[in-house]
């Protein structure tokens, strides 16, 4: 063989031993996409159950507030004092009226209401 057949000979080897390589990489690479895929799945199918249990386990706050007796107000520290002392006075509460919506209140999603309450 002359010198240039040997190069162009030897060429070929290093190309079909890169097919070779690159072929076996590719099903690696398939099988390792195929394994994620069905572990992603696996994972995916897992967390909705979970959500889905824990929905299924939590009340509503509606619900719980009715239950405990109790609701949250969200309020200044000069309201909390006003509260704290008909609460010691014994007052009871005895009307609710809902308060007008502000624009702001509207974009924040905030609802107010007047608590009226009444001393014994």
């Amino acid at each position: 063989m002359s010198m240039i057949e040997r190069i162009v000979h030897r060429i070929e080897e290093h190309i079909e031993e890169w097919r070779k390589q690159d072929a076996a990489r590719k099903r690696e690479a398939d099988e390792n996409r195929d394994e994620l895929w069905a572990a992603a799945a696996e994972r995916e199918r897992l967390l909705v159950e979970v959500i889905n249990e824990e929905e299924s386990q939590h009340d509503s706050l509606e619900e719980i507030t009715k239950q405990h007796r109790l609701v949250f107000v969200a309020h200044s520290e000069e309201v909390a004092q006003t509260l704290e002392e008909f609460a010691r006075e014994k007052d009871r509460l005895v009307k609710v009226v809902p308060g007008r919506q502000g624009s702001y209140a509207k974009e924040v999603g905030v609802k107010g209401s007047w608590l009226v309450f009444e001393s014994p």
